[in-house]
């Protein structure tokens, strides 16, 4: 997939030609287009063809600006998932370093926000088939990742106030060694305990926002955001806990 990142030449503060503004600026708009596809129709919507016809090209003329239908699923997902990054970061920041707990549940509610505001975006990066969006929504790892967002907050917590956890010897050896192996990966040095709290908390925080975007708890909740609070005061409790409190994954 073509990319628009700075190359040698800019970065060393050679000006871009016009050739390569024009073909940034047609890259964009063939994204935006497919953006606009996505939300008027759906994934499935989303083709070389209809979207070469969105800009108004021929779809062997969008072969010079993507290599595949893959490639524009994935720039599309790029560019989803770092709105969304931008979105969390600005969220999280409204709250002071001193509140790291308050931070990291601003920053869950705005990944419930941003869900909801834009559930066919969601649905391509969090929810799509294998084959229609790359896997680039990760926790954490990836260059684009909303997971380092949230992990990073968490660390935070930890090294403010560390929480009870159980201990590495107290976890199921299946389990602590899967979460070595995901340590190891996103270069942590927690505690697997502390590892295994971020992850379930993450499965908590995606599995209801899913839900909720895809309208699967109206058999219940006429309001979900209620039981979306609920879930984050418990998250709150729990990373709030003096030393010596029985911990909740134990």
């Amino acid at each position: 997939m073509p990319t628009t990142t700075a190359g040698p030449a800019e970065a060393a503060g050679t000006p871009r030609t016009r050739r390569e503004r024009l073909r940034d600026a047609t890259t964009a708009e063939i994204k935006a287009a497919a953006r606009a596809l996505l939300v008027r129709e759906g994934p499935t919507a989303v083709t070389l063809r209809a979207t070469a016809r969105e800009v108004g090209m021929t779809a062997p003329a969008l072969y010079r600006y993507v290599d595949s239908h893959e490639d524009l699923l994935r720039a599309l997902c790029e560019d989803l998932l770092a709105e969304l990054g931008g979105r969390l970061e600005a969220a999280r920041d409204t709250v002071g370093r001193d509140d790291p707990v308050g931070r990291l549940l601003a920053t869950c509610r705005e990944f419930r926000s941003w869900s909801l505001d834009n559930p066919r975006e969601f649905q391509l990066t969090f929810a799509g088939a294998a084959d229609q969006a790359p896997p680039h929504h990760e926790v954490p790892g990836e260059d684009i990742s909303i997971g380092a967002v949230f992990f990073g907050v968490f660390v935070e917590i930890w090294s403010r106030a560390p929480f009870p956890v159980p201990p590495d010897e107290a976890l199921p050896p299946a389990l602590a060694t899967q979460l070595r192996t995901f340590a190891d990966r996103v270069g942590s040095d927690l505690p697997l305990g502390v590892v295994a709290v971020f992850l379930d908390g993450w499965v908590r925080l995606y599995g209801s926002v899913t839900l909720e975007v895809f309208g699967h708890l109206g058999f219940a909740l006429s309001d979900p955001g209620s039981l979306f609070e609920s879930m984050l005061e418990g998250m709150r409790r729990a990373l709030t806990a003096p030393p010596g409190t029985p911990d909740r994954t134990a």
